[in-house]
């Protein structure tokens, strides 16, 4: 999961499936929007970054896979249309875009300590005698918030509703005291010095989605093929059974004749690759009766349909 506060929403739990990725990303280009995009499924989580309308960074987790760039864009595109994901949008200045950016592209070092067992003055001592750029991320199920370093030194916060690197550290440090609160220690790794490019400038984003549609609605034939496959053989053995049980309560009560009689009206009234309506079988069990008038006599004959008649019902 990327844990990251959620900044000044813009919008919040929207179906992505059910709009235009590609416009909408296109709209917010043109917009010059600057923040994040965070698509949150049941297993995985996708952020896109938005830098001056630039398109900077993209990335997709989900347990052990990774992706960046274009490959988390297709993967995020194609669990959308799926209607696997949600989508919120959250504005935030260009600063704090950028080392959301550097955070998200670097290297965990920690993570997933319980802050009451840290000694947070060795380890803030470390930070600075390390020199680390990146940050301390503290969390709990509910609450998220950022400490920024460069060279060690304290930059800023951010918290839920930040829009920018905050120099107050009430809200963040609230966080700290909650019970059960985590810190993870993440370094920039020099992320935050490179010089991004726009991915919506390198590459077109509607053939990717053209794509995720295709690959999606194969996936639904392929799924409704399987599905009739399977409910085609289970009608298969379905009539085998039937054919079974009906066989045994003709040889029981006018012998084997009775066998060749259920056989024959079988193929006549009962479809093979279909599910029968209860007008087909009791129109079986009239042919079936009328058959057997000449072989046996009307209490064998009324024992056999009533056996039929239960045996059809457990089916």
């Amino acid at each position: 999961m990327i844990l990251l506060p959620r900044g000044n929403p813009v919008r919040e739990k929207v179906n992505p499936g059910k709009i235009n990725l590609p416009d909408a990303l296109g709209k917010l280009q043109k917009s010059s929007f600057t923040g994040y995009l965070r698509f949150e499924g049941a297993t995985g989580t996708g952020v896109i970054i938005f830098s001056s309308g630039k398109l900077i960074s993209a990335l997709y987790e989900e347990e052990a896979d990774r992706l960046i760039a274009y490959d988390a864009i297709a993967r995020i595109f194609e669990l959308s249309l799926a209607g696997r994901l949600l989508l919120d949008i959250y504005k935030l200045s260009a600063e704090l875009s950028m080392s959301i950016h550097a955070l998200l592209h670097g290297n965990t070092l920690y993570k997933g300590q319980e802050l009451k067992l840290i000694d947070i003055k060795a380890l803030l001592l470390k930070l600075k005698e390390d020199k680390m750029s990146g940050c301390l991320r503290i969390y709990t199920d509910e609450k998220i918030a950022l400490i920024f370093y460069k060279d060690g030194n304290p930059l800023g916060f951010f918290h839920d509703g930040s829009t920018d690197i905050e120099t107050k550290a009430d809200e963040s440090m609230s966080v700290a005291k909650l019970p059960g609160a985590k810190v993870d220690v993440l370094s920039s790794g020099g992320a935050d010095e490179i010089d991004l490019a726009d991915l919506m400038a390198s590459a077109d984003l509607s053939a990717l989605w053209r794509k995720a549609q295709e690959m999606l609605a194969r996936t639904r034939q392929n799924k409704q093929q399987a599905e009739s496959r399977d409910k085609e053989l289970e009608q298969k053995e379905r009539r085998i059974r039937l054919q079974s049980l009906l066989r045994s309560a003709a040889e029981k009560h006018i012998g084997r004749i009775g066998v060749q009689l259920v056989d024959k009206e079988m193929e006549k009234h009962i479809p093979e690759n279909a599910d029968w309506t209860d007008a087909m079988f009791g129109k079986l069990l009239d042919e079936l009766s009328k058959a057997a008038k000449m072989v046996a006599g009307p209490s064998a004959i009324r024992s056999m349909l009533e056996d039929m008649k239960k045996a059809s019902r457990s089916l």
